[in-house]
């Protein structure tokens, strides 16, 4: 086996020792060859896959030490405790606090890795129903401006947020003076706000405005007290850091709005974005300008409002902050208006890999889809950041092959993704559990007990990938400023999914020639 290993290896490093690297913040060192042909045939645990272990029952310290033991002898080098529907053991309880502990001592005795995954399953940001219980202005604000057009005011106008009255070519801002306008006929505008729904996935609550100044505070306030009383002098050892899944900014309904909106929009560009609202739906006048600063300030907001606390908090606390947003809605921006720079502000940033179908040629595919993994090695290349995670497998099916897992992950480690992350390992299948995204990586399925060839495999690769430097002459600029001023919440311009389809196929292009590029954006310089 080590003979069909050692040309591969030789190989790889004439391909790292020859590539011109793309120039970051901080370069990483070469290793010595002979230091990597030592490590090479065991790579320790920071390269070895982690998957997400699914707490989805009630947890015991004989669970514990079953799952951890089992992941270990499978040749994982860690894991990211992942709370998922079933789950019995109350989350954030004194209990839940001792347990995890409990997982680091079992895992520490392994030299395993125990990952904090920050949320109540999905998506980040709402801590199981915490935070909207104590902090309601989370949620009851509204997060949507939804339009409705009339000639004539209605008899009750107290929902309306915002009324404009259009006269040719312009907007008036009739909101506080409606009432002299009753019973005449006109062009109105009304705008009335939209909530998130509530739903027992949200704990009987509703997800939260990240863009609400102090949501994320609280939220790393609720999800990080107990493990800093608990785990505090493991941090940035067993415990190396924060796992945040798919956070978002989705509106609630009509136009994506928070409550100091316009007066920052107003600060930033000039001009009052109340007389502008017409334009985010409408093809008149300046209205490309007027959708790419609405954008350009919803990405700031989610950047000062949700990123920057996090940053902050793992610099601080040294600890790695991974995960990853919905990479695969581009060139749609409902989730955010620009992933690359959410990126940047993750010391370990990551994209999420599903299913088991491949497909190049769209911008909203999983495997297959170029674009999606150049934009998270580049943003780490651009950054100085020696890490990329991928979230890998989830969804692919309960026939999934060691072909596929293999095909798949090699497609994803060539293009710069050199950690995995597997979904999911459940601790128990019973009942619906069996139907939670599957394959499962545990003793539930028959290839388990040979799973460590794949393991082994990919820690090697992970190992090498995660060595050199990369520095690319080339930069491909991504076109998420053209994609702004044709995008719209409640319709886009058929220009924005040429666009995005037409860059799809230019980069797949360039690597299925063999072209060395990074992907950017201009985006990466706000701060």
């Amino acid at each position: 086996m080590k003979r069909k290993i050692v040309p591969t290896l030789l190989f790889v490093i004439g391909v790292l020792s020859t590539f011109n690297l793309l120039t970051g913040c901080k370069k990483q060192p070469v290793p010595d060859f002979k230091e990597i042909q030592k490590i090479f045939p065991d790579p320790g645990n920071e390269y070895r896959s982690s998957p997400l272990l699914v707490f989805n029952e009630t947890i015991t310290r004989p669970e514990i030490e079953r799952m951890v033991e089992e992941l270990h002898d499978a040749g994982f080098g860690g894991f990211f405790i992942h709370p998922r529907p079933g789950l019995v053991t109350e989350y954030l309880s004194d209990e839940w606090f001792a347990l995890y502990d409990y997982a680091t001592i079992v895992a520490e005795k392994h030299k395993m890795f125990v990952w904090i995954y920050d949320e109540n399953s999905y998506p980040s940001g709402f801590a199981g129903g915490h935070v909207p219980e104590e902090l309601p202005e989370s949620f009851n604000q509204g997060q949507g401006l939804a339009l409705e057009r009339t000639t004539q005011l209605p008899e009750d106008t107290t929902t309306v947020f915002v009324c404009l009255l259009r006269e040719n070519d312009f907007w008036s801002d009739i909101t506080k003076n409606m009432q002299s306008h009753a019973g005449k006929k006109g062009d109105y505008y009304l705008y009335r706000k939209t909530y998130y729904g509530k739903s027992s996935w949200y704990g009987g609550f509703s997800y939260v405005d990240l863009l609400v100044p102090g949501v994320t505070e609280k939220f790393i306030e609720v999800t990080m007290k107990g493990y800093e009383q608990q785990l505090s002098d493991k941090f940035g050892k067993v415990v190396p850091g924060i796992f945040t899944d798919e956070p978002n900014i989705v509106t609630s309904g009509g136009h994506r709005w928070t409550p100091d909106l316009f007066e920052l929009f107003k600060n930033r560009w000039g001009y009052d974005l109340k007389l502008s609202l017409p334009l985010l739906s409408e093809e008149v006048g300046d209205w490309k300008k007027v959708r790419y600063h609405y954008m350009e300030t919803l990405l700031q907001l989610f950047i000062d409002r949700w990123s920057k606390p996090w940053y902050e908090y793992t610099e601080k606390n040294n600890l790695t902050w991974t995960g990853h947003y919905w990479e695969h809605g581009w060139p749609n921006m409902n989730d955010g208006p620009d992933n690359m720079a959410m990126y940047a502000w993750h010391q370990m940033p990551g994209i999420d890999m599903l299913f088991n179908q491949f497909n190049e040629t769209s911008p909203q595919a999983q495997f297959g889809n170029i674009r999606a993994v150049k934009e998270v090695r580049s943003v780490a290349n651009q950054m100085g950041y020696k890490r990329t995670l991928s979230e890998t497998y989830g969804g692919g099916g309960w026939d999934v092959t060691f072909k596929d897992l293999k095909r798949l992950g090699d497609w994803e480690y060539v293009l710069g993704v050199n950690y995995m992350n597997q979904h999911l390992s459940h601790q128990t299948l019973a009942g619906a559990r069996k139907y939670d995204y599957p394959p499962v990586f545990t003793y539930h399925s028959p290839w388990w007990d040979n799973y460590m060839v794949l393991n082994d495999y990919f820690a090697r690769l992970s190992y090498l990938l995660s060595e050199g430097r990369q520095e690319n002459n080339i930069a491909v600029i991504e076109p998420n400023a053209t994609l702004w001023s044709y995008y719209s919440h409640t319709g886009s311009n058929d220009r924005l999914m040429q666009i995005g389809e037409s860059f799809q196929t230019f980069v797949t292009t360039l690597e299925k020639n063999q072209v060395e590029y990074g992907i950017t954006s201009k985006n990466l310089c706000l701060s």
